[in-house]
């Protein structure tokens, strides 16, 4: 009676968490925002998602990568020349406090660039690494191209707004993902608080200031980059994890004057309804039967073949219709096919998207079996049969009408005589 009350217990609990993530969703102050699947970038969740926008800081991830295949060694100090920095600073723009003549290595300028946000940063990495600001965006938009981020253009390095700097959410998912295979990019954006070299600068994640201050508990995001602008609003790309599948989320467009940290309350939202909908589900279990062969004269009639591990998707709601096997290889098996030989290849998909693709092994000896191929053969063996009896008899009565030919003719000349 207890099991009975926990399963119930458990099933409207499920629901309510449904419902209640439901009801966050219609409470999302972003107008423009996404959650994927980083190894394959497919949405789950969306609006809005191919929409030209501002993006606001979101744009010093581009900034960072151009800076970091540009790098020769993190380790390197370079000394701070504000002069650079001054003449390109908006006064709008947020800095780290980076100061004329400090030692910083370029591993300290890259993170008091992604963790505070910090503009300063950003333009002086701009300048010292081509000592040219312009080649610099023109290989950020490079980048952009080769990552296909195809509804994309950069014209400056801090996602000040401009009309000539836009993207939209699919995009930044893209670069975010670009990101996030980067290890030095993925525990810069991942940290809370970083002190430089020198030990004279701390600065903190402007994710986890937001939370601080007004009392949220970040249980989902581990690290991204915000961004807040005019045009762009309040901004945030970043990541989480669920039951190890790691997820990408950006949303744009709250406005900026809210009194909430929405790029924050909606991620966490939106981030809770991904993982309390979706679940790993199996879509192959190991030991399932996913391929029967039949056999030609062998005394095993077939042989059935059996995954050797669990095939998975992240999935709101399993299909099984949308489950396809295809293989390629030995339709019918012989003896002449030895233990251990390669007999194809088969794949798994699972709504059109390839899962996994396997060798297919034949795993035992197949023994040949004479009445399989009698009984195979009969017709054959019978025409053959009958075609050595009419020979047989042919050959007979040809013989016989020879033998008594022969005998006249023999008796015709003994009567001549």
């Amino acid at each position: 009676m207890k099991n009975k009350f926990l399963i119930i217990f458990i099933f409207f609990n499920l629901i309510l968490n449904t419902v209640l993530g439901a009801e966050n969703l219609n409470n999302i102050a972003s107008t423009n925002y996404g959650v994927y699947e980083a190894d394959n970038l497919k949405q789950l969740y969306g609006q809005n998602t191919q929409e030209k926008i501002s993006i606001a800081s979101i744009t010093k991830l581009m900034t960072a990568v151009v800076a970091i295949e540009n790098i020769n060694d993190f380790n390197e100090y370079v000394t701070v020349d504000y002069s650079l920095i001054s003449n390109n600073l908006d006064p709008e723009l947020a800095v780290a406090g980076i100061y004329d003549g400090q030692t910083l290595t370029y591993y300290d300028l890259l993170a008091t660039m992604l963790i505070p946000s910090g503009a300063d940063s950003a333009i002086y990495l701009s300048e010292i690494i081509f000592n040219d600001s312009t080649e610099f965006i023109n290989q950020m938009n490079k980048k952009a191209h080769e990552l296909q981020m195809n509804n994309t253009n950069f014209s400056n390095v801090t996602g000040l707004d401009d009309e000539n700097n836009y993207s939209t959410i699919e995009d930044v998912a893209k670069l975010l993902k670009y990101v996030l295979e980067n290890n030095t990019l993925k525990e810069i954006i991942s940290l809370k608080e970083y002190t430089t070299t020198d030990g004279k600068l701390t600065v903190s994640s402007t994710i986890s200031r937001s939370a601080q201050r007004y009392g949220i508990d970040i249980n989902y995001i581990l690290g991204g980059k915000t961004g807040t602008t005019g045009d762009a609003g309040i901004c945030l790309a970043s990541y989480f994890n669920d039951e190890s599948v790691e997820l990408i989320t950006v949303v744009t467009g709250a406005d900026m004057y809210s009194t909430e940290p929405f790029n924050i309350i909606d991620t966490e939202s939106l981030d809770e309804y991904i993982s309390d909908t979706y679940s790993m589900q199996n879509i192959i279990s190991t030991g399932e039967e996913i391929l029967r062969l039949n056999t030609l004269n062998c005394k095993q009639d077939s042989v059935t073949f059996y995954s050797d591990t669990n095939i998975t998707k992240y999935l709101d709601k399993l299909d099984k219709s949308k489950i396809n096997i295809e293989y390629n290889g030995v339709e019918i098996l012989t003896s002449n096919i030895q233990e251990g030989e390669k007999i194809g290849e088969i794949s798994i998909y699972y709504d059109n998207e390839l899962l996994k693709t396997s060798d297919i092994i034949l795993n035992e000896k197949l023994d040949f079996s004479l009445t399989k191929w009698i009984s195979n053969n009969r017709y054959p063996i019978l025409i053959t049969i009958a075609s050595i009896l009419v020979l047989s008899i042919l050959f007979y009565i040809k013989f016989k009408k020879k033998s008594k030919n022969l005998k006249s003719k023999i008796k015709t000349k003994n009567s001549k005589k």
